[in-house]
């Protein structure tokens, strides 16, 4: 019982810093993003590769930083580990670009990566409404109405 008033206490908490005009994160405790993810290559668009069907993505949670540890997939960075802040502002991730991202709700984050050799290049990670799904949509135009393409991964953990 007391776990729940305290799970409770969070999401009132959460919610009136949103009605106060506040970050729509969540708190760790109750992010939907967190967890372990793998690809699903049925569901994605277009279909996933041999190679891309290996994926899987891990996200944690610490205060406000997100944790990303990747494997698989058709990556060939030798970091495929980060932290990031889903702020609005642009930090670097190891393989070489940069990042920006905000939580537009709890469930959808929408964000830009910007590359010195491809340009910038925009997306939305969203995670379905019973949580067994994470979409990474990536988009040929800022307005984000043009889908390049939706990689599916669902949970794991």
């Amino acid at each position: 019982m007391k776990c729940r008033a305290h799970e409770t206490l969070v999401v009132l908490v959460w919610l009136g810093n949103l009605l106060n005009g506040q970050s729509t994160m969540p708190p760790p405790e109750a992010d939907p993003f967190v967890g372990q993810w793998r690809a699903n290559a049925d569901k994605s668009r277009p279909r996933l590769t041999k190679v891309e069907r290996s994926y899987e993505r891990t996200i944690r949670r610490e205060g406000d930083e997100l944790i990303f540890a990747s494997s698989g997939g058709a990556s060939t960075a030798a970091v495929r580990d980060f932290r990031i802040r889903c702020d609005g502002r642009f930090y670097p991730l190891p393989a070489g670009p940069s990042l920006s991202c905000v939580y537009v709700s709890t469930d959808r984050v929408e964000g830009e990566t910007k590359d010195a050799l491809k340009g910038s290049s925009f997306w939305t990670r969203e995670v379905s409404p019973d949580g067994r799904e994470l979409m990474i949509s990536e988009y040929r135009d800022k307005a984000r109405k043009k889908v390049r393409s939706v990689i599916v991964l669902d949970r794991v953990k």
